[in-house]
């Protein structure tokens, strides 16, 4: 389940998406294949899919493990389906930064959680324009409901907005100019 999380998460859509408009979106915008890259580089028209299969690549093995297993699996092997969107083996491990991903991985595991994050993240993103803060905040969001909410997975909204954390630091907390939107 864990190497299936991975595969999944690994898949590179955006990257794929991007070579129909071809471009390499690897080479444009901030080199990341996810959601807001995408939009950045392309539009709407190639961010919407990649948007679409990167939240499925996290939700998908998640809800088979929870299906199988119990929601503790499902967030670990949704934590592999966001490694794999993080380091692609079919990129040279250079992907995303895992937030379409991980609100897949919510949404198999805490339905109510997800949503909270990604109506902040919709409500953030158009008032300030900013994807890497709006995913801060709606990773913020998700820590403090969640562990409210559902405390016996606090391990895993920690572990989540550590990711976040880590692979939004450039953005956040770094030089580099922020082109999100």
């Amino acid at each position: 389940m864990l190497f299936l999380g991975y595969l999944c998460g690994s898949f590179p859509s955006g990257k794929i998406i991007a070579l129909r408009y071809n471009i390499d979106i690897q080479r444009r915008g901030s080199g990341n294949i996810g959601f807001a890259n995408v939009l950045r580089v392309i539009g709407w028209r190639a961010a919407l899919p990649t948007l679409v299969i990167d939240v499925v690549k996290g939700f998908a093995p998640t809800l088979l493990a929870v299906s199988y297993f119990d929601i503790s699996m499902g967030f670990i092997v949704g934590i592999c389906a966001i490694l794999g969107h993080l380091f692609p083996i079919w990129l040279k491990f250079k992907g995303g930064k895992g937030v379409a991903t991980g609100l897949g991985v919510l949404l198999g595991t805490t339905p109510l959680i997800g949503g909270a994050g990604f109506v902040t993240y919709v409500l953030l993103s158009l008032l300030f324009r900013n994807s890497s803060y709006a995913s801060f905040a709606a990773g913020i969001v998700v820590l403090v409901s969640g562990i409210l909410l559902f405390p016996t997975y606090s391990w895993a909204y920690i572990a989540l907005i550590l990711i976040a954390l880590w692979t939004l630091r450039k953005n956040l907390f770094g030089t580099v100019p922020n082109h999100d939107h």
